[in-house]
């Protein structure tokens, strides 16, 4: 045991009878210096080289190296770590804060307040800390319990916890289910397991390999759940592919298309381009392009926009409207009308107004009025009827 202070020079290798050597004060280290020992101290200071422990390394208070790098074969614990260049740890690290100017690798456990790197953070086992900061790549491969992560590039994690936001300028990855308040990615996302949140943010694309549910999602590119989503509210300006089922409180605005393997339900619906779907139950739907289900369209209103195509009934409980030049098969609803060019195989309504050069390939049976053009191409005579027939099921 040192009682007081250690100085420690360039080149000088430390060792202990007992494996372990004790000092009561500060260690101080100038240029390369070797423990080839377990060290305790209240504080060690490194300055201009590395600083190389055999064993563990256990600080009271604070620890730093400057212009150099700390290499601890065994744990480490300390109150705050400043290294300059590189910290590895080869067994578990218990610390305050660490803030590293290079890269920080431990191969077991990380526990700390926060974490600060400017390049590159690779930890074995679980990591427990409120935040991690890092100017390039993450990996953290098992459990994490983090309370904000802030990356300049790439990211990939076990899964776990995230109570506040994930903040990644390229790339984010969950090996595993987490859990999480807020993910803004201005690259690509991949979540393995079933996750949960409130808000995504996503530049680029997301690939969720289960399940997912969340309150706001927004996505520039391309998404796909390979399982049953729920939500308030997704904006998705490429590519929407639900393998299950969707679910959403609120609205689904989608730029491009939309594939949904089961049924999707939704406030209001609204899609530039083509949407698939076993069933689709909404409020308010609006496409610009076209429709494929297998048990249709439900909806207060149902807008079709020009040119559109529709495979499958279209049910408006109070107005459907087919754009110009649109194709549809089966439309039931309280107020119908077909614009100008379009065609239909059946319309069962109360209101029907059929425009120019129209076609119906089967019957159209009407309870209260029925404003057909004249050049509107009917193959049976429209018939007045008292009650209509039942929607499809």
């Amino acid at each position: 045991m040192v009682q007081g202070d250690l100085a420690v020079e360039n080149g000088a290798t430390i060792l202990a009878e007992n494996a372990v050597v004790t000092v009561e004060g500060i260690v101080e280290t100038q240029g390369n210096v070797v423990f080839d020992c377990t060290l305790k101290a209240g504080e060690l200071h490194g300055s201009d080289g590395d600083v190389e422990v055999r064993g563990d390394l256990m600080i009271e208070d604070d620890l730093d190296v400057s212009d150099g790098s700390l290499h601890v074969a065994g744990s480490l614990t300390a109150r705050d770590v400043d290294v300059d260049r590189e910290l590895e740890v080869l067994k578990d690290a218990t610390v305050g804060d660490i803030d590293v100017g290079g890269r920080i690798h431990v191969d077991g456990k990380l526990k700390a307040a926060s974490v600060d790197v400017g390049g590159t953070l690779e930890v074995s086992d679980a990591v427990e800390a409120e935040d991690v900061n890092a100017g390039g790549v993450v990996k953290l491969l098992k459990q994490v319990r983090c309370r904000k992560i802030d990356v300049g590039g790439t990211v990939v994690i076990g899964g776990g916890t995230v109570t506040e936001k994930i903040d990644v300028g390229g790339s984010f990855e969950s090996t595993g289910p987490l859990q999480f308040d807020e993910i803004d990615v201005g690259g690509r996302v991949r979540l393995r397991g079933d996750s949960s949140g409130k808000r995504i943010d996503v530049g680029g694309s997301v690939n969720v390999d289960g399940s997912l549910n969340f309150e706001e999602l927004d996505v520039g590119g391309t998404i796909e759940i390979h399982g049953d989503s729920q939500g308030k509210s997704m904006d998705v300006g490429g590519i929407l592919t639900v393998k299950g089922n969707l679910n959403l409180a609120g609205q689904l605005d989608i730029g491009g298309k939309c594939k949904i393997g089961g049924i999707l339900e939704a406030h209001q619906v609204d899609v530039g381009g083509v949407i698939e779907a076993n069933e689709i139950k909404s409020h308010e739907v609006e496409v610009g392009g076209s429709i494929a289900t297998v048990k249709g369209v439900r909806a207060d209103s149902i807008e079709i926009g020009e040119r559109g195509r529709v495979r499958g009934p279209l049910i408006g409980l109070d107005s459907v409207v087919i754009g110009e030049r649109s194709e549809v098969e089966e439309i039931h609803g309280k107020n119908i009308r077909l614009e100008e060019r379009s065609r239909a195989s059946s319309v069962y309504g109360e209101n029907i107004r059929i425009e120019s050069r129209c076609r119906i390939l089967g019957e159209v049976l009407y309870t209260g009025k029925l404003d057909a053009e004249e050049d509107v191409e009917f193959a049976s005579q429209p018939r007045k009827v008292d009650s209509l027939p039942d929607v499809p099921s």
